[in-house]
């Protein structure tokens, strides 16, 4: 058997991996248009804190690596340009058969209103390729324009401030980090933006950019010069290669089944290509998350080597730190439970991190109102929160009751936890 996989970064990186150990007979093809493998795409802000020192290390893997280790071949620098039966068309006019394809191209930034194909002053921070002549560029700059105020833009806007920049933070919606938390649960990030002399712009939908002696960006409220703009908007696939060959659905992403296989027999698609399902409400939407990436990868290697796995979906567990402020979510958020099929309840609650630390957890907590499942939960903290999260991410995927969650037995130290369970903690709630 045959595998070919095009795309080396998360997602085509284990789908390789994991069908090297399931298929020891079956030939696997990696394809990457990059001369390297396995771009980690929070480098630039590992760069600027100093956790890595060298261009080099905001790659987790190596082309070299991969194939010592594995019978993986692993081909660089050479892009896919199009389908024709069982072959993949490369750019260089080779033609690659395969018993069974994976796409997992991922997904790009993308601003169409930039009037200049090659900037000198604006430019994407999810890319590798420019960092050394973006960190040339940055080291002149002063006043700094981050145009997306998600992870990686509010992240961006904290790094750049530690460097002594002045930034102006830009946000087409009402609010920042608004995918994965509630207005409420970001409050405490916004005062420390705005104390450190951020300046946030929400509801600004950024219309033009342009590079002329600077970086000149226009929203719909003003327009302004930058020493330099960086790109942190979301992320899209672009998909219009396989568009007269495989389905693709009305937002761009590549139509596939349960079992991740597209309208053509033997050809799968993970990863940011596709949508995937939201579980607590059983929508399809985009997920651009490593996490996700990793799991469809997982579905699909099963499958492929005989064992034939659906796509359970995801339930969109996030974490990160910001401006001192530990914050995670998973599950529904408020603001989407309109599309949750059941009435829903909400929990607010605070608690000590632990009985030597009075440090308080903030969360918010979601369950059904008839079962008492828990749907969703947000928590912040100036401690780390994470392995609450990871316990709540499980408590919502194995569909425990507040009940269950509470007799759940884990151990106690009392510089690490309190005695009280979680839901004796409980402040307020609501029904909706």
């Amino acid at each position: 058997m045959k595998i070919v996989i095009i795309g080396g970064s998360f997602a085509g990186i284990h789908a390789a991996q994991l069908l090297n150990e399931a298929c020891p007979q079956a030939e696997i093809y990696l394809i990457e248009k990059q001369n390297e493998i396995g771009f980690i795409p929070s480098s630039f802000h590992l760069l600027l804190t100093q956790q890595i020192i060298d261009k080099k290390q905001s790659h987790w893997i190596t082309k070299e690596r991969l194939e010592k280790n594995s019978r993986i071949n692993v081909m660089t620098q050479k892009a896919a340009i199009g389908l024709v039966r069982n072959e993949v068309i490369l750019d260089n006019g080779e033609k690659l058969p395969f018993d069974q394809l994976i796409i997992a191209t991922g997904s790009a930034q993308s601003f169409r209103r930039l009037e200049e194909p090659k900037a000198q002053y604006i430019y994407s921070v999810k890319r590798g390729n420019d960092f050394t002549e973006l960190e040339a560029i940055l080291a002149q700059a002063d006043k700094v324009a981050v145009v997306g105020a998600g992870q990686v833009g509010v992240e961006l806007a904290e790094d750049l401030t530690a460097l002594g920049k002045k930034v102006d933070l830009y946000e087409s919606r009402n609010q920042i980090l608004f995918r994965y938390l509630d207005e409420q649960m970001t409050e405490s990030i916004v005062n420390e933006m705005t104390k450190s002399g951020i300046q946030l712009f929400l509801n600004e939908q950024v219309q033009v950019l342009a590079d002329k002696n600077g970086a000149i960006l226009e929203s719909e409220k003003r327009k302004a010069h930058y020493d330099l703009v960086l790109l942190a908007n979301h992320t899209r696939p672009d998909n219009s290669l396989w568009a007269e060959t495989i389905s693709l659905n009305d937002d761009g992403t590549i139509w596939v089944d349960d079992y991740l296989q597209t309208s053509r027999k033997n050809v799968y698609a993970i990863g940011d290509a596709i949508q995937v399902t939201f579980r607590p409400t059983q929508e399809k939407m985009y997920v651009s998350l490593v996490n996700n990436a990793i799991r469809t990868a997982q579905v699909v290697s099963q499958t492929i080597s005989g064992k034939p796995t659906k796509d359970s979906g995801t339930y969109r567990p996030v974490g990160n730190k910001w401006f001192g402020h530990f914050i995670g979510s998973v599950g529904l958020t408020e603001s989407e439970r309109f599309f949750y099929a059941g009435r829903v309840r909400k929990i607010n609650q605070e608690h000590r991190v632990s009985l030597t630390n009075n440090e308080k957890i903030y969360l918010q907590l979601l369950v059904d109102q008839e079962t008492d499942q828990l749907i969703g939960a947000q928590l912040q903290s100036k401690s780390s929160v994470f392995r609450l999260l990871d316990l709540l991410t499980i408590a919502i995927e194995q569909q425990w009751t507040l009940q269950q969650l509470g007799a759940h037995e884990l151990f106690f130290q009392p510089e690490y936890r309190t005695p009280e369970t979680i839901l004796e903690m409980s402040e307020s709630s609501y029904e909706s």
